[in-house]
């Protein structure tokens, strides 16, 4: 018998609406199944368990009077702590922010709020989200591997089913990058559809706020309790409703030169070879479109984040610079260092590209460009090179940061959905459309997905109560997990 937290949203929101699940039921599933995961996984920085049973008893009498806040309603999401909740701490994984708490919602909470989610905590990340330090969340597909990142818990946390969906910050792929090594679907939307204030930036140009959740009808249903009402007309209306039946003549561009200049292991490209049949016997042309310039988008990404980084972190490193990462304080004190002419360079090849990828699309007639998430398998953590602008390889950042931070750059949305296994590992097969196409992309990825029907969820093994590294409830009645693994 399939137990509430082990529903998708889309299945789950259904039920709530139809009275046939509470929002309470739901919520305490779910809170059962953090307490039977949460040794293991370490997905949670902070869980507000007294403030989601509020919030979720609230949906209830509202369902029973008819009324309903929007079509997230009664639906518990995780937020990473880079983004601002009300009443709760944003720490960033940074003990420079410990005991940091929000004083007002991010916009996009405000949002989530307004379309009925049930707000559950904070999820752990890397540092301010640079993909520096040893955050404590555990890949569930092996604890000795890398479990993506920087939106590390976002992906864990979905993964095991302690939550149905959460929200990331993807700057060069932090979204994308824990979806596909935790077998997921997550989006970098368009640029400008979902808020980013109330944000502790890694760069205000190229952070985009996007979902992670187990399905596409699940992601899309996230976005659109994301989008911002304005934004949500130049969509075409609300994503969810429009995941139908791909059109006729749907044509999609790849570029297998680039993937070997991006050290594409063999495991993942026969898993993504064998994901472009599935599309093709569905309808979809698959053309050869050469597109050597997106090999320029990591440089141009890293010197116009980390500039905007040294900015957003001055103060603070002023006063609190032995309190970072090393690594972090580097990547950092490298941004302050970055010339203006490097910076206005970075500015001119994303505006080259924000020109000429788009044009290279329609000439080609591609509704989208398709290629692997990720260069190769979730590598082993302790083998993990985090240097940005390192060689190409299995075991490198820098890889997967070339990869995908052409989305960033250029606005273009972006998704990672489940294409198979390689030793064991989940793999990721990206979709990239023109700006503002989200629907179109996410209704690709939906076709993709129904055709092969990939898993939801990971059951994890449970490690018994009381172990390592996580404290039980404090006095509050909420959790909060502050595992430090500083070096």
């Amino acid at each position: 018998m399939t137990e509430a937290w082990e529903l998708g949203i889309a299945e789950a929101a259904g039920l709530i609406r139809r009275r046939e699940l509470s929002a309470v039921e739901l919520l305490e599933s779910i809170l059962d199944r953090i307490q039977d995961t949460e040794d293991y996984a370490r997905a949670w920085a902070y869980v507000d368990e007294r403030g989601a049973r509020e919030a979720a008893r609230t949906a209830d009498d509202q369902a029973a009077s008819g009324r309903f806040g929007g079509a997230l309603h009664g639906i518990p999401v995780g937020v990473k702590d880079v983004i601002n909740v009300r009443q709760m701490p944003t720490e960033g994984g940074s003990e420079s922010l410990r005991g940091n708490n929000a004083k007002d919602d991010a916009g996009v909470v405000r949002q989530l709020r307004a379309s009925g989610a049930v707000i559950l905590g904070k999820l752990q990340t890397h540092e301010f989200a640079f993909g520096q330090g040893t955050p404590p969340s555990r890949n569930p597909w092996g604890p000795d591997r890398y479990a993506g990142g920087s939106s590390v818990g976002s992906g864990v946390a979905v993964a095991v089913g302690s939550v149905p969906g959460a929200l990331g910050t993807d700057t060069g792929g932090s979204v994308r990058n824990p979806a596909a090594v935790n077998g997921l679907v997550g989006l970098k939307p368009s640029s400008g559809v979902v808020s980013s204030s109330g944000v502790l930036h890694v760069s205000h140009t190229m952070d985009h706020v996007g979902p992670i959740a187990r399905s596409v009808e699940d992601c899309a249903m996230l976005l659109d309790g994301m989008v911002e009402p304005q934004a949500v007309s130049s969509l075409g209306g609300p994503v969810s409703a429009r995941l139908l039946d791909i059109p006729a003549e749907t044509k999609l561009g790849i570029d297998r030169r680039m993937w070997s200049e991006w050290g594409v292991s063999r495991g993942v490209l026969a898993a993504v070879e064998e994901a472009l049949s599935v599309l093709a016997d569905l309808g979809i042309e698959i053309v050869e479109l050469p597109l050597p310039e997106l090999d320029l988008s990591l440089h141009a990404s890293v010197a116009i984040s980390l500039s905007e980084a040294a900015q957003h972190h001055r103060q603070r490193l002023r006063g609190a610079a032995g309190q970072y990462f090393p690594g972090t304080r580097v990547m950092i004190e490298t941004g302050a260092l970055v010339s203006k002419d490097d910076i206005r360079l970075a500015w001119q090849v994303r505006s080259h590209l924000r020109s000429l990828i788009p044009e290279s699309m329609r000439r080609a007639g591609v509704d989208g460009l398709v290629s692997p998430t990720l260069p190769a398998i979730a590598p082993l953590a302790s083998s993990m090179s985090s240097e940005l602008t390192g060689s190409t390889g299995e075991d490198s950042l820098a890889a997967a940061l070339r990869m995908l931070s052409a989305a960033n750059l250029t606005g273009m949305p972006g998704v990672s959905v489940p294409c198979g296994f390689a030793e064991g590992q989940p793999i990721g097969l990206h979709l990239m459309g023109l700006e503002r196409s989200d629907a179109r992309v996410l209704s690709i990825a939906h076709s993709y997905e129904r055709a092969t029907q990939w898993r939801k969820y990971v059951p994890v093994r449970v490690l018994p109560a009381g172990s390592e590294g996580v404290r039980p409830r404090n006095s509050s009645g909420n959790w909060a997990y502050q595992v430090d693994e500083r070096p």
